[in-house]
C-alpha cells in the first residue's frame, strides 16, 4: 500500500511538473505571439509608407513627362518665332506632334500605374489575399 501512495506520489509530481513545463511553454508562445504583433504593425507602417513613397514617385515620373513635353512645345515654338529655317512648319509640326506623344504616353503610365498601386493597397498587412484570389 505504501508503495503504491508513493508510486502515486511520484506520478503527481511527474504530472505537476510537466504541467507548469506546459504552462510555460504556452506563456513563453504568448509573448512570441505578442512580439510578431508588434513586428506586424511595424511592417504594416513601413508598407503604408513604401506605398506613400511609391505614389509620390509616380507623380514625380508624370511632372517629369509633362516637363519634357512642355520643352518639345516651347521648342517648336521658339522655331517659329526666333529662327527662319525653310520648312520651319515640318519641323514645328513634328516637334508639336512629338510633345502630344509624350504628353498622351506619361498621363497613360501615371494612371496606369496609379490602378495599380490603389488595387495593392488592399495587401498591406495581409499577404493571404493574394493567394486566395
Amino acid at each position: 500500500m505504501i508503495d503504491l501512495l508513493r508510486d502515486t506520489n511520484e506520478f503527481i509530481a511527474l504530472n505537476v511538473t510537466k504541467t507548469t513545463e506546459l504552462l510555460f511553454e504556452i506563456n513563453s508562445k504568448k509573448t512570441d505571439m505578442k512580439d510578431t504583433k508588434a513586428i506586424n504593425k511595424d511592417l504594416i507602417l513601413r508598407e503604408r509608407l513604401a506605398l506613400q513613397r511609391t505614389v509620390l514617385a509616380n507623380q514625380s515620373t508624370f511632372l517629369a513627362f509633362l516637363r519634357t513635353a512642355m520643352y518639345f512645345l516651347i521648342a517648336g515654338l521658339s522655331l517659329r518665332n526666333l529662327l527662319k529655317v525653310e520648312n520651319s512648319f515640318l519641323i514645328e509640326m513634328a516637334l508639336f506632334v512629338i510633345s502630344f506623344v509624350i504628353l498622351l504616353l506619361g498621363t497613360l503610365n501615371y494612371f496606369k500605374h496609379k490602378k495599380s498601386i490603389s488595387e495593392n493597397k488592399k495587401h498591406i498587412g495581409d499577404y493571404q489575399l493574394q493567394y486566395y484570389e
